[in-house]
């Protein structure tokens, strides 16, 4: 997963408020360099930058909402396979024993290995 390009909800929010801020002044600028009544402009484009926040917001509630449901499954598979641990150890004791016993014993030694490399 590229974390360099997620974005908070509140990091969406906080763009289009200020998208819409300076929309707002470019806009007021505008209204007032071509003689247009600057209120009327503001509140067109005010209602714009309101309309491009509730956008970013729903985006960001959008975000979220699926990350949430990507927790919910990955957390389903982690059970899944929590179970089919289980169930294999029950059913293959001695050898789940030696299996974790070689796992164990692979680890200490790359760990070891690792150590002694470093003091060199």
């Amino acid at each position: 997963m590229e974390s360099n390009n997620l974005r908070t909800p509140s990091r969406f929010t906080e763009d289009a408020e200020t998208m819409g801020g300076e929309a707002l002044l470019a806009a007021q600028g505008y209204a007032q360099g071509s003689g247009r009544t600057g209120s009327d402009a503001a509140a067109s484009i005010r209602a714009d930058a309101e309309e491009a926040a509730d956008t970013g917001r729903t985006y960001a509630k959008d975000a979220v909402n699926a990350t949430g449901r990507k927790l919910r499954d990955f957390r389903g598979r982690l059970d899944d396979a929590k179970a089919s641990c289980a169930r294999y150890v029950a059913d293959q004791p001695v050898r789940s024993t030696l299996v974790a016993a070689a796992a164990g014993a692979l680890l200490t030694t790359l760990l070891l290995s690792l150590v002694r490399g470093r003091g060199r």
